[in-house]
């Protein structure tokens, strides 16, 4: 008999630890500490793509991404019988999810957020709906919450929090920090504006974009070592202790762009092109219960012109006369402004402090000529200014201009 058999072989996950034991495939000494090691990866990626009407492009994506890493000291006692020591789990998980309800809210004159106080508010409404599903909860504490799910409990936090951020009810959103169906994210192209009888004289191509990705995580999560099976045990707050733990939970919200209008000129050789684009970072922390909220928005003016048959002004080769080719000049400009904001939110203390901050002006100008197949010279010239939005730093500017030359010696 092969042992432990072709399951095994061909990567089955069925527990055999028992069955190896009593058939005497595993050691007896007492003292063998190799642990007893099993991963689970779980990755889910949805895709489509619909074209509802002639131009209009909507690409769908859903993905969901878990990952558990479980080890164990599985030994021979005394008897001879076999016990499980130091188990351990841990692991990470992230899906793609939807935050878009609460992406477009304004922060206070004094940096306050309406959505973070709808946090805080969400706290006692999870922490009942919680105490309703567990026996062990009896009464409410000295502040008002259920016994056993406080206003600091990591269950508490994650699901208010979760429902604040995604815009939804504290009553009806999932008490599970692991969600099993991902939610769909979306990019939307459009180029049928061009094809219409007024746009058709004035540009060859218009392009309209509109993005947007969001996503839901927790880096790290591992078995609370206090964690009993029968959900009694309590930490210093009296909270219950959940069987995994984390430090850290995040949202990431990309718009990219939430518009964007790319045109192609009629009669000229002209391109313009604009995007606005937004994003948003949040990151809660459970050792301090602080929330880092880090915001930016961006705008990208661009625009190009290729100059048809343009002649150097300056001799190659060494010949009499200038040379005259049947190339083209690229010239691109482009102007973006940026502002990103970085704001601590101090659930306990009840502050609200930005902490960190850009204005962001960028120009690029270059014009781009290719002489022939081998040789490209390019001019360019880029320049940032950085105006910090706290007193505590100083505005930065850098500058760089020159000329490129690239000879290509391969055929």
């Amino acid at each position: 008999q092969m042992a432990p058999g072709l399951p095994f072989a061909f990567g089955s996950q069925k527990d055999i630890r028992r069955e190896a034991a009593i058939n005497r495939w595993l050691t007896t000494d007492t003292v063998f500490n190799s642990a007893f090691a099993q991963t689970y990866t779980e990755n889910i990626t949805g895709r489509a793509t619909i074209e509802p009407t002639q131009g209009l492009r909507i690409e769908l994506t859903a993905n969901r991404n878990y990952a558990r890493n479980t080890s164990e000291n599985y030994r021979a006692t005394v008897n001879g019988d076999y016990n499980a020591y130091s188990h351990i789990e841990t692991g990470n998980f992230s899906m793609s999810f939807i935050s878009i309800k609460t992406a477009f809210a304004k922060d206070r004159k004094d940096y306050s957020s309406e959505v973070f106080d709808k946090f805080d508010e969400y706290r006692k409404i999870i922490s009942f709906r919680l105490a309703a599903g567990n026996p062990l909860s009896n009464g409410i504490d000295s502040v008002g919450f259920a016994d056993g799910f406080g206003g600091t409990s990591q269950e508490v936090l994650t699901y208010a929090f979760l429902a604040a951020y995604s815009g939804k009810s504290a009553s009806s959103v999932k008490l599970t920090p692991f969600p099993s169906m991902p939610q769909v994210n979306w990019r939307l192209t459009y180029d049928g504006l061009s094809k219409l009888k007024f746009a058709k004289k004035l540009f060859n191509s218009v392009n309209l974009t509109h993005g947007y990705r969001s996503s839901y995580g927790i880096s790290s999560f591992s078995t609370s070592l206090l964690f009993k099976e029968d959900g009694s045990a309590r930490d210093l707050s009296s909270n219950f202790i959940p069987k995994q733990e984390y430090s850290q939970i995040s949202i990431n919200e990309q718009f990219s762009p939430l518009i964007g209008i790319d045109i192609n000129w009629k009669n000229n050789k002209l391109t313009t092109r604009f995007e606005y684009k937004r994003d948003r970072n949040l990151s809660l922390t459970f050792t301090d219960i602080q929330l880092s909220e880090i915001k930016g928005q961006e705008f990208v003016f661009g625009a190009g012109y290729r100059w048809r048959n343009f002649k150097m002004p300056f001799k190659i080769g060494g010949g009499k006369k200038k040379t005259t080719t049947n190339n083209d000049l690229n010239l691109t400009g482009d102007f973006s402004i940026r502002r990103n904001s970085t704001i601590i939110r101090k659930l306990l203390e009840n502050i609200d402090q930005p902490t960190a901050g850009l204005t962001i002006l960028s120009f690029k100008l270059s014009a781009d000529y290719v002489v022939n197949e081998r040789f490209n010279v390019r001019l360019f010239f880029d320049k940032t200014i950085n105006n910090p939005l706290i007193s505590t730093s100083f505005p930065t500017a850098n500058t760089a201009a020159g000329i490129s030359v690239r000879f290509t010696l391969a055929q």
